[in-house]
């Protein structure tokens, strides 16, 4: 794992920079729209765009050598079981209460579980408060989103490595969308003392 440690540090180190440069054509959209860049939409913007960038460098990395791909195929690359989450927490909690097994908290079923609906969900509160989206766009959207991370994975990043290094997965795709929702849900409350963007 050492050696993912210097590409990882310099690919978020050149998140803000990257985050600037997606943000330029936004601006130059708001100006020609509302003649003025209005610097409250301008950071909203940019924080959404840096939110967007961290969670596609997040579903990437750490990025394998290509050796390492090769020499470990997965075993499945695609997993179409909706409740196979179910069978994993059934499984996790046997070991816990039987002592026959040890559960590493980064690959089990609830932290799963939690960072898939915690993924989108600020998405779910942006949609909401910036972009003025309904529910249905939102969840459609959210899905849209995370069908794109998980189509990702699977092509093994548009094809530059040998074969997939991550598994596409029904379950992520379907709590990544759960998460937007509950995101649109929160929105008001969590956004109450924010400036109201029209």
């Amino acid at each position: 794992m050492h050696e993912y440690l210097v590409p990882l540090r310099m690919v978020y180190a050149l998140s803000p920079l990257i985050t600037v440069l997606f943000l330029i054509p936004c601006v130059i959209y708001q100006r020609h729209k509302y003649g003025e860049i209005l610097l409250y939409r301008a950071f909203v913007m940019y924080t959404f765009i840096f939110y967007l960038v961290l969670m596609y460098f997040y579903i990437i990395t750490p990025l394998p050598s290509f050796t390492y791909v090769l020499e470990h195929p997965l075993a499945a690359r695609v997993r179409l079981n909706p409740f196979a989450f179910l069978y994993d927490i059934k499984e996790q909690l046997y070991w816990i209460i039987t002592g026959t097994g040890t559960v590493n908290i980064s690959h089990s079923a609830w932290f799963q579980i939690g960072g898939n609906l915690g993924l989108l969900f600020p998405f779910g509160i942006y949609m909401r408060y910036y972009f003025h989206r309904s529910l249905r766009q939102t969840v459609l959207l959210s899905m849209g989103l995370s069908l794109f991370f998980e189509l990702t994975q699977l092509t093994a990043l548009y094809g530059i490595y040998p074969a997939p290094y991550r598994i596409f997965d029904i379950n992520d795709l379907m709590f990544n969308t759960i998460g937007g929702a509950l995101g649109y849900h929160a929105s008001p409350w969590l956004t109450r003392h924010f400036r109201p963007i029209t």
